[in-house]
């Protein structure tokens, strides 16, 4: 019974459940060739393990790792985008239609192996037993001989390890140039981005160049300074229209890094530089001595992007030091430094 759901279920007929062998070792360690995989036609979501057929003989059991939407003059498409836990690249999508249904069991090739054997050697015992081989046993021979023949025979594609092609558009990277203070995005694939919108942070953001498989924009001096000082990535959402037919819809995340400022003391002033592209706010606490004793002066500043500020001490000071603070990354930095000495 469950051979013959395997045929109807590769012909897209019926399709309720149905067993595949592991070929390659494209699924390792999750799943080693030769291991046996039982399927039934039910939902499935990112992260399951699905089995799709390229033609009735010749089917993948690899793992759901997205899903692309496709806007098409033909309507709306809905693609399956699978991996090998042990590939490098992704699979081509694939239409939904081709998926046959989500593995529910894997029986180890050390337990189904032997069984069938078993089973085989029993069966052929007997029938070298009987003079004449019995209904039973002619039909048993007609029915396995006729099913292998459906699947593996009349579709001329063999079942061997096939290459895999690179999918309709796949991220490469996303990069920050902490000089410029420019993002881009780069993708691989096949088809080219003819129009684009993006959001940081949920605010929409100007893209500056826009290439077929990459774009560049430039977020606000405050995003980035506040992605520094929080640790928290940018998220960065992106629709895009693909050779003016399909739709890309990604989001994608990015930490922002940078350089502390660099602080010093010049006649009896403090220095501080900031060797970024986007502002740094500091606090600076100077702790002097007057006239009445030791005293202090609180205040927060903001250092424009590659550009300097110069603090100066109170004039009544005798003697002055410095204490700056600053947060990088969600945590506090700081430095102490002496200022005027008496």
């Amino acid at each position: 019974m469950v051979l013959v759901f395997t045929v109807l279920s590769r012909f897209g007929y019926l399709n309720i459940m149905g067993v595949s062998v592991v070929f390659s070792d494209s699924m390792e360690p999750s799943l080693r060739r030769g291991d046996l995989i039982i399927y039934a036609n039910m939902n499935y979501s990112v992260g399951d393990v699905v089995v799709y057929c390229v033609t009735p003989s010749h089917c993948v059991v690899h793992r759901v790792i997205g899903f692309i939407s496709l806007d098409t003059v033909s309507g709306n498409r809905v693609k399956v985008v699978t991996k090998g836990d042990n590939a490098d690249v992704a699979d081509s999508p694939v239409d939904v239609e081709s998926v046959r249904g989500k593995a529910v069991l894997a029986v180890p090739r050390e337990l189904w192996i032997p069984v069938v054997i078993a089973l085989l050697a029993y069966s052929l015992y007997f029938l070298a037993k009987t003079p004449v081989a019995g209904l039973s046993y002619l039909i048993l021979f007609i029915v396995g001989f006729a099913s292998i023949a459906a699947v593996y025979a009349i579709v001329p594609k063999p079942i061997v390890p096939n290459g895999v092609n690179p999918p309709v558009l796949n991220l490469a990277g996303v990069y920050f140039d902490r000089i410029t203070g420019i993002v881009t995005v780069r993708y691989t694939g096949e088809l080219s981005l003819t129009s684009i919108e993006v959001t940081v942070n949920s605010t929409s953001v100007d893209v500056t160049f826009l290439g077929e498989r990459e774009f560049t924009f430039k977020p606000s001096p405050n995003l980035l300074r506040e992605a520094f000082e929080g640790g928290k990535p940018l998220l960065i959402h992106v629709n895009a229209t693909l050779n003016h037919v399909g739709r890309l819809s990604g989001e994608y995340t990015l930490l922002i890094g940078g350089l502390n400022p660099d602080v010093s003391s010049v006649n009896g002033a403090i220095v501080l530089k900031n060797p970024n592209c986007f502002p740094l706010k500091v606090n600076i606490s100077i702790k002097y001595l007057s006239g009445y004793g030791w005293m202090w002066r609180n205040q927060t500043y903001i250092i424009e992007g590659f550009s300097y500020l110069v603090v100066e001490v109170p004039e009544a000071a005798e003697m002055a030091y410095a204490y700056i603070y600053w947060f990088n990354q969600g945590s506090l930095r700081w430095v102490g430094i002496p200022v005027k000495r008496g």
